[in-house]
């Protein structure tokens, strides 16, 4: 509300705000709040800071800034808040999130008539008609009366805040027994302080007495350790998503229970003719698809989120147009029949592949595709294998586009005519880049026919080829213009390497092998050989899979070795392999070196180094390539890069300013880092693969190759004991390496596995306590929990000073745990990080200190690894500069 400097349940912080209720995505740390006595007391424990609040008591007008302000129940959770205000000229009702049917744990939705309602929508289509609650809830008490008699232990996940609370209320009723989730313990207690007469008939999770109690947990502990440790259970969510068909398989629960905190699509109809307003603005949800109803219902509504489609009436029924959904159940279901090749039945089976839960049903989506495929052009069938895969080039190209997302952004702007404020809020409201590219230009452009797989890969080849953002943002920009949104938004997924259609690259090797009748290890192995699954699937179909070999310049995974803590453990180890006839295996071992794997390909007139991810980086290590095309020999070497000068002590963080530059430009750099590749192993000989030849035999091989200066063959000796291992890892340290590697001397070299044929000596260095300063969300399943923190050791006058980064040790419990620790504790948000409140002390693990400009204290961890988190030390006790100092290594 600019006029009056207030924002309404904004999601960054802001200057002035109203806060409806105390989830963690409608609280913010705002310098001054208007807020309801409960949800301030919610949000103090859920936010730390500092803020000026209005605290309002629920019916009464009070002026705030000039304002006459009422806050009146919204029924969603306790102390959820509906925002009245009431001019001379006109009148203004913002629900925030809210529900009309009563509940146990909150207060009673109420009203008040008003010109201008804003409402929420969420659950804005017809088919969202919620059971009776007493039916929801009779039928949740009966799935747990059921797994208690057959001694099961139920587990309800619903949110910590506003679900568990009313569950429990249920619960309490029905003379059940709760135990609660941490995280669902401590909004709990806080209802109980707020609510004389709250049930206090529950207790906090003790894995030794679940048996007999019904456990309420978040949905984010659902498949944790916790939860699967208890080996008799019984899943369910409660959810209003619930309504949906198969929600508890997607859920990954037993069951789903159609129980929400938000107004179905009766109750959204019913409070709008209760409120009787001039106009409505709809945001969340089906905004756009709830508003173009009530337009039908002759009440003007317009979507703040979403699409606005005016209507031109003739005479005739108004009609709303969804062209995106309209787009994915013509491709989906068949009603309109698509071309294989063209890019609208590439979208149309992302869109299906998504929808589909299991990985069955993927395959088979798949492979169907693919033989249609396969039927009109090899090209075709390559580019959308590789599309698939969320690649635009195959493994090892060295091509890359250089398209972010400002590029992405700035194109999408200039195709939809859309401001950046709606783009932003669109962008906001998914997270993802594709749905945004799909909403900001539905309805907004003319789309062309004729865009094929055939177009996209010469588009994308064209991206590429493209010099410069600006240049690069005029070619995508023409291209969105004349894609329809459906298309535009799987583009836009191509484009960042993120399809979020729920594939993987394992899916895509299975549905090759199901469409063209190969074996599922033939198409891996040649996925691995080739890193291209475009020309596997190619190959697939034309049943040339057979015989793949590696070749020269076609980067292929380097073989990996399994860690282990301690020399006995890896002597336990080998003795797994001993021989049928009792004797024990060779055990071969080298120095591990702190360095860059690499793999060099040296052929008649050319040579390249690729990284472990594929990567082409000859332009960064010039004089290595250079020096290898003066060899005699054929090969493909694996070995490391090491930063090495004789007299001075290099470390891996200058190694990696030699990674930072694209190519050998900079002539300086050679002189200032030089770097030396140790090589340990031979894969390929003058035209011949040594894959599938024994190491032993592999290092007899390379014995005979010449190599040239800058290369140096790693020393390898055999050992006996345990206790040479020990000898020999102490060995290494004494020259600087890492650690050490131990190799049977028969195994066969196998790219990209990870087996016990190599095994790694890696002791940890020593631990450090510091504290977490950051938290961020992660990754992948993690990305809905703050997993990746930031932690600080002590200065010298006792300030916090950065040191590293961690996001690996802690068990799915302990992470949901931090997770509602650090959301009640932030103190700043900055897109995905938290800066938090100092008081959570970890012990870090890692392998090396070493000096760096990257954090506040001057030093880095490498490779830091969480060992525990030490609730029983403070801030003061945790570890200084000067102590991780003495640790750096060389000094």
């Amino acid at each position: 509300m600019p006029g009056q400097g207030l924002w309404l349940d904004p999601w960054e912080s802001k200057p002035f705000a109203f806060v409806s209720h105390a989830h963690s995505d409608h609280i913010g740390n705002h310098a001054e709040t208007i807020l309801s006595a409960p949800t301030a007391k919610l949000m103090r424990a859920r936010l730390a800071g500092q803020r000026l609040e209005h605290v309002l008591e629920f019916g009464v007008t009070t002026e705030v800034r000039g304002l006459p302000v009422t806050l009146i129940p919204a029924g969603h959770i306790f102390g959820s808040a509906q925002f009245h205000l009431e001019t001379e000229a006109e009148s203004l009702l913002y629900t925030g999130d809210f529900k009309l049917r009563p509940g146990l744990s909150a207060e009673a939705a109420e009203w008040r008539p008003a010109d201008t309602l804003i409402m929420e929508t969420t659950f804005g289509l017809p088919k969202y008609r919620f059971p009776p609650t007493v039916e929801v809830l009779s039928d949740i008490k009966r799935f747990c009366s059921e797994a208690l008699e057959e001694d099961q232990t139920p587990i309800l996940l619903g949110y910590s805040l506003g679900k568990a609370q009313e569950i429990l209320c249920v619960l309490s009723q029905a003379g059940m027994q709760p135990m609660l989730h941490g995280s669902v313990f401590r909004m709990t207690e806080i209802y109980r302080e707020l609510q004389p007469g709250f049930p206090c008939e529950y207790e906090r999770y003790d894995a030794k007495a679940v048996a007999g109690k019904v456990l309420i947990c978040p949905p984010s502990a659902n498949r944790t350790p916790m939860v699967m440790r208890i080996k008799n259970r019984r899943t369910a969510v409660l959810t209003g998503w619930a309504m949906e068909p198969g929600a508890h398989y997607r859920y990954g629960c037993d069951a789903a229970f159609p129980l929400s905190d938000h107004a179905d699509y009766a109750d959204l109809v019913r409070y709008v003719e209760l409120v009787k307003p001039k106009r409505v603005l709809t945001l969340h949800g089906f905004a756009s698809e709830f508003a173009a109803d009530l337009r039908r219902r002759g009440i003007e509504a317009w979507a703040l989120t979403g699409e606005n489609q005016l209507e031109l009436q003739l005479g005739h029924a108004p009609r709303v147009v969804n062209h995106a959904a309209a787009s994915a159940a013509s491709g989906a279901s068949g009603a309109v029949a698509l071309e294989p090749g063209s890019f609208a039945a590439f979208a149309a089976l992302g869109e299906a592949i998504a929808a589909s839960t299991g990985k069955l049903k993927k395959i088979e989506l798949l492979g169907s595709y693919f033989s249609e495929l396969a039927k009109l052009d090899d090209g075709m069938l390559a580019a959308a294998a590789l599309f698939l895969t969320g690649r635009v080039f195959p493994q090892g190209d060295g091509r890359v586009l250089n398209v972010g997302w400002a590029v992405i952004k700035r194109a999408l702007l200039g195709a939809s005519g859309a401001t950046e404020e709606q783009l932003r809020e669109v962008s906001h409201h998914y997270a993802d880049a594709g749905k945004t590219a799909q909403e900001i230009l539905e309805g907004r452009t003319e789309p062309e026919a004729g865009f094929g797989l055939l177009e996209a890969r010469k588009f994308l080849d064209r991206v590429e080829a493209t010099r410069g953002p600006l240049a690069k943002k005029e070619v995508l920009e023409e291209r969105l213009r004349r894609l329809p949104a459906l298309e535009a938004k799987h583009l836009v997924n191509i484009l960042t390497g993120e399809l979020r259609i729920g594939l993987k690259e394992g899916l895509v090797e299975e549905a090759i092998a199901v469409a063209f009748g190969a074996r599922l290890e033939q198409v891996k192995e040649a996925n691995m050989l080739l890193g291209d699954i475009g020309e596997v699937a190619v190959r697939a179909a034309h049943g040339t899979l057979a015989g793949v070999e590696p070749r020269l310049f076609t980067p292929i995974k380097v073989m990996l070795a399994s860690p282990e803590a301690t020399a006995e453990a890896i002597w336990e180890r080998l003795q797994e392999g001993r021989g049928e006839d009792g004797t024990d295996p060779v055990a071969c071992v080298e120095d591990k070196f702190d360095g860059i794997r690499a793999h060099l390909h040296r052929g008649t007139e050319r040579a390249e180094m690729y990284t472990r991810d594929l990567k082409r980086v000859t332009g960064q290590f010039e004089e290595l390539a250079a020096k290898a095309r003066g060899m005699k020999d054929e090969v493909v070497l694996d070995g490391e890069i090491v930063a090495y000068e004789e007299g001075r002590r290099l470390t891996f963080q200058d190694l990696q300013k030699r990674l930072g530059r694209k190519s050998s430009g900079d002539f300086f750099l050679g002189g200032e880092i030089p770097v030396r590749l140790m090589v340990f192993d031979l894969l390929w000989l003058n035209g011949r693969s040594l894959l599938r030849e024994p190491l032993r035999r592999r290092r007899e091989l390379l014995e005979g190759v010449e190599l040239p200066a800058g290369f140096e063959r790693v020393a390898v000796w055999r050992v006996g004991s345990a206790r040479e291992i020990d000898e020999a890892f102490d060995a290494s340290r004494g020259r600087a390496n890492e650690g050490l590697m131990v190799k049977d001397a028969e195994s066969a070299y196998t790219p990209g596995r990870r087996g016990l044929a190599w095994l790694k000596l890696k002791k940890e260095l020593a631990t450090l306590d510091v504290v977490v300063v950051g938290a961020e969300y992660g990754h992948g399943k993690r990305s809905g929990v703050l997993s990746d923190y930031t932690f600080a050791v002590r200065g010298e006058g006792g300030e916090l000073l950065t040191i590293g980064k961690a996001y690996s040790g802690l068990t799915d419990v302990e992470i949901a745990e931090l997770t509602e620790h650090f959301l009640a504790n932030t103190t700043s948000q900055h897109g995905r990080y938290r800066a938090v409140t100092p008081d959570v002390v970890l012990e870090v693990a890692f392998d090396r200190v070493q000096l760096s400009d990257r954090h506040a204290s001057g030093l880095a961890l490498r490779f830091p690894r969480i060992k525990a988190i030490r609730g029983d030390k403070g801030v003061a006790e945790i570890d200084t500069v000067a102590t991780a100092r003495k640790l750096v290594s060389g000094e």
